[in-house]
């Protein structure tokens, strides 16, 4: 079977020119950290309780070892603070705490110890976007939340993962990932085994189930990373791993276009991914996936190792860069991490590998196709609440938008704010818990009215 069938979906290829990837490390790489008011320092992570730090955007390294070194360990989490960009952190697999440096790695402390040794598998430690003294860390083995308001100094547990009442024997998922949504402190996301992602709306005290994309004996699928758009709030990407090709349908790269409250497949079904990427690109997310292969059974292998796809019109269409990375030789070719780094007029992607780290300086005169999206979107993310979602661009700065509800009669029954998000974006929410269900009237004022829709409000 050909590798596009195996992906179950056709893939439209854009020519790429010039472009290539560099390789900047011949070591295995897993995390990926750069200092956001510097883009020319970087700290990768790697193999064996070793950090590659460069100063100079990947031409030179130094080789920091935590401690000490051993053969097994992954540092699959690496973090610079946003605000004293001194600060890096380091968690992973196989290395049982979490650390943290305030001199740039030079030396460590354990800020995060446990009574066992901890986990931090996929994207698993960030900071708040709207609060950059409040960090989370997601555990594995323990589905453990920890929060810290001090810059990472101390942490606290938050909460945890529930069982899962649907096992025979309910038990807490393991915990792969965790993600802020950027439109609210307080909505947290979390990727677990099983395939399910739980959300929680109180800054990760509580949790509940949203969905659970597949179900199977195993419930092996993981979900190691989960990113939303900076443009538009409501939308928001997943990239799920699993490992036994028998159980397909699974894995695959899912979208939520409400806020996160339901999931669906966009692109690679069967196939196993691991690593995301986004930036936003004028009015639209452009994104890069990696895939992951467990080599179990070479009879059966999923696909996933070597491939890298990038769309820059929010997966309409794909690049496929597979064969264009340098790969060496006999390694599975398996993908952790992407960044996309801004310097000036130029942008480049780094990405982490266990075949070393590499780099894609992209073209900034790359041919972008035209997108048209419906401008006036309402959802029913839970029962009596309305979002309201409007993509209007040629809004002028400061204008005020609102969304106006309407009865059968005629009469304006909800007024409801809009805020401005990103360059085009605009959103609300508003609780209609009060009204009859029944058929209503939406309509779009963003200085004039400028389009309407119908709502339909359920008992």
């Amino acid at each position: 079977m050909k590798l596009w069938q195996l992906l179950g979906l056709v893939l439209w290829t854009t020519t790429l020119g010039a472009q290539s990837w560099q390789r900047l490390i011949e070591e295995p790489c897993y995390g990926i950290a750069i200092n956001p008011k510097n883009p020319r320092t970087l700290y990768v992570g790697g193999e064996g309780r070793q950090l590659y730090r460069s100063y100079d955007g990947g031409k030179s390294w130094d080789t920091i070892v935590v401690e000490f070194r051993t053969a097994t360990t992954q540092f699959t989490n690496v973090l610079v603070h946003p605000i004293d960009t001194n600060v890096v952190f380091v968690g992973g697999i196989r290395f049982g705490t979490l650390r943290r440096s305030n001199n740039n790695g030079q030396t460590w402390e354990s800020v995060l110890v446990g009574q066992q040794n901890y986990t931090f598998s996929g994207e698993a430690v960030i900071v708040d976007p709207t609060n950059p003294q409040i960090l989370y860390a997601a555990e594995f083995m323990t589905s453990t939340i920890f929060r810290s308001t001090d810059r990472g100094r101390s942490w606290q547990v938050r909460g945890s993962i529930p069982p899962d009442s649907s096992l025979p024997t309910p038990v807490p998922p393991r915990l792969c990932c965790i993600a802020i949504r950027p439109d609210s402190t307080g909505i947290l996301y979390a990727g677990c085994q099983g395939s399910a992602i739980y959300r929680s709306d109180d800054s990760g005290r509580t949790w509940r189930l949203v969905q659970r994309f597949y179900q199977s004996a195993l419930r092996d699928t993981e979900i190691p990373q989960i990113r939303f758009s900076t443009l538009r709030p409501n939308v928001g990407y997943a990239v799920m791993t699993y490992f036994f090709w028998q159980l397909r349908p699974n894995g695959g790269l899912w979208r939520t276009t409400d806020g996160g409250w339901s999931w669906h497949v966009l692109a690679f079904q069967d196939t196993s991914l691991w690593a995301m990427g986004i930036r936003p690109r004028d009015d639209r997310d452009e994104l890069v996936v990696g895939g992951f292969t467990e080599f179990f059974d070479a009879d059966t292998v999923v696909p996933g190792a070597r491939i890298i796809r990038r769309t820059v019109d929010e997966g309409r269409t794909w690049q496929i860069h597979d064969d264009r990375i340098p790969w060496l030789g006999q390694l599975p070719g398996n993908v952790f991490a992407f960044r996309y780094v801004h310097e000036g007029a130029n942008t480049r992607l780094y990405c982490a590998t266990d075949a070393g780290l590499y780099a894609l300086d992209v073209s900034s005169d790359e041919p972008v196709p035209p997108l048209e999206r419906e401008r006036f979107v309402i959802v029913q993310p839970m029962p009596g609440v309305l979002r309201v979602i409007a993509d209007y661009q040629e809004a002028p700065a400061g204008v005020s938008a609102w969304a106006e509800l309407y009865n059968v009669l005629g009469q304006q029954v909800a007024r409801i704010p809009l805020r401005r998000y990103g360059q085009r974006a605009f959103y609300g929410e508003a609780n209609v818990a009060h009204l009859p269900a029944g058929m209503y009237y939406a309509r779009l004022v963003i200085g004039d009215p400028i389009a309407s829709a119908a709502v339909l409000i359920p008992n």
